[in-house]
């Protein structure tokens, strides 16, 4: 998936590895289909689901005149303005702060959260003293280990913060400030496994962890636990909980498999370190998730105040290039306190390249997990890490279903097992090695955390047919630890990249010794085992030693040096294996790692500005079209080198002008640049041309204008482009460089829209062009040239803000819409619109946007969208939005798998429930509940908690179902307050993906814009069948209503005439009408719609 990069100008959680404010509770709230997000800098995003999809940028008071670029990373959206997007570049804020999609995820959007969650790092002197002043910033918790403070910045204030931390120097913060990050959240991630691994043998031997000390930083730990009452030294508790209770279970769970006694089960649970004691901080709440800060505060009491020997964290979160505060805690309190730091590798597998962090910090003991048939666990997370600098993770331990001790203030149990649990992870690996670590302390006292380290790595058991990426050296082992003879140098060898071209290249060379820790002579043989980029065996002498064996004397240390020869292999890619040292009784294991280049060249990049002189005011990206791997090249003074391999590539880049209010942005697009050789590419500014487009009302004023571009032969995620709101359009500046491109290789868009008579009067002006991204544009749109579309907006609900909004799509296809504003309308109101058909290439898709008003962070309601529509110049149409009955709608749609689909033995259903009377279909933001079930006959097949949402796997035999769903509304709608709907019908396995036969009853009720009908008369409403997808309306095959004058409450049969009328009489004192109506098609196909509230009387 390619990422992309969009300008805009406006006028982690970390969960636990098992897999202030709080997020909303399970079970709470269902899902919403909109959230709103107030950045640093004080401008709010409105978003999609999941924060995915960027529906709105509101800029923050007096930031009108700047851009925002919009773009996607490893499924995450970002929007960052343009005085953020050079300080991200320069390394002073962190990405994550604008990660649209993290901060939705982790709690963190207006809806549950008034302010946002900093964590500052100081250079210099000046600490927190720079913070006194900022307007809105409490200042928290102090971290010395990162030398930082944790800031929460009130969200109504925050863009005088930001004004007040930032400077003139677009690449700075203000004196004393190092940098800004999100105080991201993090996530919490045996009987049979502890003699896996070999403990039993170890307490044998008189080793169970005594006088050793583990800190377990989770969600607490239940102190009154038969299994760890007694051994606890201290707790704290560093959570937004209230108290230090565990009430999410994990951290008990996590602590008694490192240590915990077995009371509970007469032994048969019993911990790996049992004679271990250990601290309690509780750095996650009982949703299992905590925030950045509060667990650097947890491990910096653990290891530096209470002086822990190590330090268990079953914690993870997403990891970004870099080292992260949290990662520089561990590396800075190993070095500084000899703490160990054993770190949970993450639950993201099975993909390549999903360490999660802090696991991913040098000096940590990282670890995956393997099942009790040592076979790696399919959730486990697999290096290497971004960087391609350090192998991980360091090892494995057993992670899959581990019974071990429940929390007596959480919720679940197995059954038959009162005081236990069963869960999976490497949550549960984690304090597998933990405890083995605490064993081989007490064996060893005087150990460094790094030899601890060494010597669990240098015991392990490996696990047959994997690579060091998905195991790291081999699984735990405390019985071979407790024996081992020789304690390795190096826990790993990474020889890094080796650059091509590689002919003649001399092996690289790494020194690795060995110390004896008995009082004989150990010797060893050496030999090397190695896998290739695909996993598979690696040829002979890649790997290899400058000597066939090795004696090391008692007590001393001898060497060996380790060569790497990638001239012994062909493919690219990476190389691992493990430099095994076996005495005949025993093995060491090192694990190794080298990168074969493939064929590349270094491409050099010349940003010049409009004056013609280099500039540093550019984000510039250069996307991989087959692998899709991103880079963005930084460099002094306008140039910048980046490796890359021979193949294709997309170059973006878009510079922003040094001068004028607001300055021009220029976008320069290279989009098929073929690399083959070294090369120089020179991106400059004056090979831009401006876009000029008039409307046909000179006194019009451009609200929107972007120009964008994609690459649609390849998988892309994202156009890349350059957007303004407000302001002169032709401050917009745009050039093709290289080649040509076919029409099926790339599509670029030209997008305008504009105002005129107080926002009364709106125009859509776009078009669309293949091949090529244009070098300027210049259009004169005349009367003539648009089509006049006179559209009525209703107001049934009350204390709702309404904005509409117009975005261009290709004709005709399901590709992807170009961007849009949303102006403000005061409804009810007549609005006259005017649009183009970009000489028959666009199709307009027409919403309404409603939100909360009268809160300091308005909050998303609900919108409707109109089907996709092609107007023709210069022709007239009437249209309305925003009208009763509100009702399921599934209407006419060019993209083959929406709304309900069977594709081979999955049904797909996604079912707007609150379309209105003029065929637009809609959806509330958030709804109080919700469910969607899908039946086969009488069997359950499936439910979710969404309203008209959920995939189910079926039987591939045709056969009978029903689908029922139904969803409530918030109080601010009024009208349709409950909707529900089942449909039946017959379907068999697909070889494609093929829409079902359900079809919606549309309702035509004579009603005014508040959605109201006169009371104590007769009164008709007309319904149709409309199938879904389809624009055609019909009449029911047959069809019986009924009607309900109390909410629902009670019901009575309503007169149909014709299977398309309803006869109904209105009596004098009732307020609302509800509906119910059953329909079925000519196929047999039934419908049932209950509409509660559907329209009121007066």
């Amino acid at each position: 998936m390619l990422a992309a990069l969009v300008l805009v100008a406006a006028g982690s959680p970390a969960a636990t590895a098992q897999g202030g404010d709080q997020p909303p509770a399970p079970g709470t709230e269902r899902r919403a289909e909109q959230h709103s997000v107030t950045l640093l800098t004080g401008d709010r995003v409105v978003t999609g689901a999941e924060g995915r999809r960027v529906v709105r940028i509101v800029p923050a008071e007096g930031r009108s005149d700047l851009t925002f670029s919009t773009y996607r990373k490893e499924g995450h959206q970002y929007v960052v303005p343009s005085d953020a997007g050079t300080r991200i570049a320069a390394g002073v804020l962190d990405e994550k702060l604008f990660d649209v999609t993290e901060l939705v995820r982790s709690g963190f959007d207006d809806a549950h959260r008034a302010t946002l969650p900093l964590l500052v790092t100081f250079s210099g002197e000046t600490g927190p003293a720079a913070l006194e002043n900022a307007p809105g910033a409490t200042v928290g918790r102090s971290l010395a280990s990162i030398d930082g403070v944790a800031v929460a910045a009130d969200k109504s204030s925050v863009n005088r913060l930001w004004t007040g931390i930032t400077t003139d120097d677009a690449r700075a913060l203000a004196g004393g400030l190092e940098k800004v990050w999100l105080d991201a959240r993090y996530h919490a991630a045996l009987d049979q496994s502890v003699p896996q691994i070999g403990a039993p043998e170890v307490w044998d031997s008189g080793y169970t962890g005594e006088g050793t000390t583990i800190a377990v930083l989770d969600s607490g730990v239940d102190e009154s636990h038969p299994d760890l009452a007694g051994r606890q030294l201290a707790q704290r508790n560093f959570s937004q909980s209230p108290t230090i209770d565990d009430r999410h279970g994990h951290g008990t769970h996590v602590a008694s498999i490192a240590l915990g006694s077995g009371a509970a089960s007469d032994g048969t649970y019993t911990g790996v370190a049992h004679g271990a004691e250990y601290l309690d901080g509780k750095v996650l709440n009982d949703d299992g998730n905590g925030l950045l800060s509060g667990i650097i505060a947890g491990m910096e009491w653990a290891s530096a105040e209470r002086g822990a020997d190590i330090v268990n964290m079953s914690i993870t979160s997403y990891n970004a290039p870099g080292v992260q505060p949290m990662e520089e805690a561990v590396n800075t309190l190993s070095a500084d306190h000899g703490t160990l730091f054993v770190v949970a590798a993450g639950n993201e597998g099975p993909g390549p390249a999903s360490i999660r962090s802090p696991g991913s910090a040098r000096a940590a003991l990282t670890v995956g997990a393997v099942n009790d048939d040592d076979e790696l666990a399919r959730f486990s997370s697999r290096g290497p890490l971004p960087s391609r600098r350090t192998l991980k993770p360091d090892l494995t331990a057993p992670g899959v279903a581990i019974m071990a001790a429940l929390s007596s203030d959480a919720p679940g149990g197995d059954p038959g097992e009162e005081n236990y649990s069963l869960r999976s992870g490497t949550s549960m690996a984690t304090p597998h090695v933990a405890g083995t670590a605490a064993l081989a302390l007490q064996q060893h006292p005087d150990f460094s955390h790094d030899q601890l380290k060494r010597l669990l790595t240098g015991s392990t058991v490996p696990s047959a047919g994997l690579t060091v990426f998905q195991q790291g050296s081999g699984r735990v082992d405390a019985a071979r630890a407790a024996t081992q003879p020789l304690l390795p140098g190096s826990e790993e060898i990474d020889f890094g990249v080796q650059r091509w071209p590689h002919a003649g290249e001399e092996p690289a060379r790494r020194t690795l010794s060995y110390t004896n820790m008995t009082d004989s002579d150990v010797t060893v043989e050496f030999r090397a085992e190695a896998r290739g980029p695909d996993g598979e065996p690696a040829p002979g002498g890649l790997f290899t030693t400058s000597a066939p064996r090795l004696t090391v004397p008692a007590g001393e240390t001898a060497a060996v040096t380790v060569l790497g020869d990638v001239t012994a292999v062909d493919a690219p890619g990476y190389y691992t294996g493990t430099i095994v040292a076996d005495t005949g009784e025993s093995t060491v294991r090192t694990p190794v790692a080298v990168y074969r280049e493939q064929e590349s060249y270094d491409l050099t990049l010349r940003h010049l500005g409009a004056d013609g002189e280099p500039t540093t005011h550019h984000r510039t990206e250069i996307v991989d079209v087959d692998s899709g791997e991103v880079y963005s090249p930084e460099g002094a003074n306008g140039t910048a080198t980046v490796r890359l391999p021979v193949g294709e590539y997309v170059l973006h880049s878009n510079i922003t002008g040094r001068t004028g209010e607001p300055p021009n942005e220029y976008l320069l697009a290279y989009p098929h640049l073929t690399f083959d050789g070294a090369q120089t590419v020179t991106l400059d500014a004056r090979r831009a041309e401006p876009v000029r487009v008039s409307p046909p009302n000179p006194e019009a004023t451009a609200v929107f204008g972007e120009v964008q571009y994609v690459r649609t032969d390849v998988d892309m995620d994202i156009p890349f482009g350059v957007v303004t709101y407000g302001g002169p359009l032709d401050r917009i500046h745009t050039a093709h460089l290289g080649p040509r491109l076919s029409r099926d290789q790339l599509r670029s868009l030209v997008n305008t829209q504009w105002t005129a008579s107080s926002g009364d009067e709106f125009y859509g002006l776009a078009w669309y062009r293949y091949g090529q991204v244009p070098t300027g544009f210049t259009r004169d749109v005349g009367r003539r040239d648009v089509a006049k579309v006179r559209v009525r907006y209703g107001a049934p609900e009350e204390g709702v803000a309404h904005a509409a909004g117009a975005a261009p799509s290709p004709h005709g296809t399901a590709g992807r819409q170009g961007g849009s504003t949303l102006v403000d309308i005061s409804v009810p109101a007549t609005r006259t619109e005017f649009y183009n058909s970009g000489e028959g290439t666009v199709d307009w898709n027409r919403y309404l946007h409603m939100e909360e008003v009268g809160s300091p962070l308005p909050l998303p309601l609900g919108h409707l969208y109109a089907p996709p529509r092609q107007y023709q110049p210069p022709r007239q149409y009437r249209e309305s939005f925003n009208h009763a009955v509100f009702s399921p709608v599934l209407p006419r749609t060019s993209q083959p798998d929406r709304w309900v689909v069977r594709d081979g033995n999955t049904i797909t259903i996604d079912a707007p429930l609150f379309g209105d009377g003029a065929g637009n279909w809609g959806r509330s933001a958030t709804v109080p509940s919700a469910y969607t079930r899908l039946f086969q006959g009488r069997v359950l097949i499936g439910q979710e908690d969404d309203p008209g949402r959920g995939t189910f796997t079926v039987p591939p035999d045709e056969a009978d179902y029903r689908l029922t769903t139904e969803a409530r509304r918030v109080p601010a709608f009024g009208l349709s307050t409950r909707v529900a709907a089942t449909w039946t019908f017959r379907s068999a396995r697909t070889d494609e993906p093929t829409r079902l036969p359900l079809s919606t009853v549309r309702y035509f009720a004579p009603l005014d814009d508040r959605g109201t009908a006169p009371a104590g008369v007769p009164f008709l409403v007309p319904v149709a069948l409309q199938k879904q997808a389809s624009p055609r309306l019909s009449p029911a095959h047959r069809l019986s209503a009924e009607v309900s004058y109390d909410s629902g409450e009670s019901w009575s049969s309503a007169r149909v005439i014709g299977n398309s009328l309803l006869v109904l009489r209105h009596p004098e004192d009732a307020d609302t009408v509800s509906l119910r109506v059953s329909a079925a098609d000519a196929d047999g196909n039934t419908v049932e719609e209950t509409i509660i509230d559907a329209y009121r009387l007066r």
